[in-house]
């Protein structure tokens, strides 16, 4: 049995991807992303070492739970008296719709990078099973966002020896119809464009978080230490770079003309932050197989005429969306 999916718009990080491929199944939930998807956070204490994650789309609420078109059920052990089955527990919910996502230990999940290597505890969602197998999404040994296979057992153990087994189970909510919210739209374009955060909930924030356009000076930082230190580089920050152009490009075609006057001219306009966008992810792409400095270099001055063309982009479309 299997529960649909779809390709997700965002995949730079899996508590993106997942749930955007299965609300993705559905157009529901399209004015509430292009309400949201706008600002984007950069997590400084990356830079020592504290968390793995640079730049990211910023949430307030916790991006697992936050999506308005699915009902999200956390189930954790220690809310059960006895030790939770995995595996029928998987089959069961899988048969009443539920996607799972869960965590397990990737030493025993063949199509991983750290399969028989290492231990790695990371998440999974499961979507389907078929004869002893289940059939999982998530970032394979070459680092494609796909689908493969997993064995019961195989799975039950990287569940077992998983050092965090928080579960959620998905299920998606197709009595709400989420409404495009205009003023959301503005205020994230305001505090992104202002670098500023204007709304705080109850997600996790980093000790010093950096908001908007100045994650480009976090990315120069970030690039010279590259640089200096001939470190291997992140590829993360700039492909989640490149996906928020492209959002923002998908969201002007999204809009009525009766939102935007120029739309033309902005979707131009964004179509070249997309390119050089891309342009900038390939020049990362292309450092990891070289370790030429000189291409760092080249990177540095892509970034910087990146942050210069958004700038007077997003002049020129708050402009149009206050008119």
């Amino acid at each position: 049995m299997d529960l649909a999916l779809s390709k997700p718009r965002i995949t730079g990080f899996l508590h993106h991807a997942y749930p955007l491929s299965i609300v993705g199944n559905y157009n529901d939930y399209l004015p509430w992303f292009y309400s949201n998807y706008v600002q984007l956070i950069c997590n400084t204490d990356y830079f020592e070492g504290i968390n793995d994650h640079l730049i990211d789309f910023y949430f307030p609420n916790d991006p697992l739970f936050s999506f308005p078109c699915m009902e999200c059920f956390a189930v954790k052990p220690e809310f059960f008296d006895n030790k939770i089955d995995i595996v029928p527990f998987m089959i069961n919910s899988i048969n009443k719709k539920c996607y799972v996502y869960t965590h397990v230990d990737e030493f025993f999940i063949p199509n991983r990078s750290a399969y028989n290597y290492k231990h790695f505890t990371h998440n999974i969602l499961v979507y389907g099973y078929e004869k002893n197998n289940f059939k999982v999404l998530g970032f394979d040994q070459n680092s494609n966002f796909t689908h493969t296979e997993v064995s019961f057992k195989e799975f039950s153990l990287g569940y077992e020896n998983a050092n965090y087994q928080l579960t959620i189970l998905y299920n998606y909510n197709d009595y709400i119809k989420p409404k495009f919210d205009i003023n959301n739209l503005v205020r994230s374009l305001n505090d992104y464009k202002f670098s500023i955060n204007s709304i705080n909930g109850n997600g996790f924030l980093p000790e010093n978080p950096v908001f908007g356009l100045n994650i480009y000076m976090q990315l120069d930082f970030y690039l010279r230490n590259v640089r200096e230190s001939q470190q291997k580089i992140d590829i993360r920050p700039f492909h989640i770079l490149w996906e928020h152009k492209k959002t923002m490009f998908d969201r002007i075609e999204y809009l009525d003309d009766d939102f935007i006057i120029n739309k033309e001219e902005l979707l131009k306009k964004s179509r070249d932050l997309v390119d050089l966008s891309i342009g900038c992810r390939n020049t990362a792409l292309k450092y990891i197989f070289t370790n030429n400095s000189k291409t760092i270099t080249d990177l540095l001055s892509s970034i910087d005429d990146l942050f210069y063309k958004e700038n007077i982009f997003l002049d020129e479309l708050l402009v149009n969306l206050h008119k």
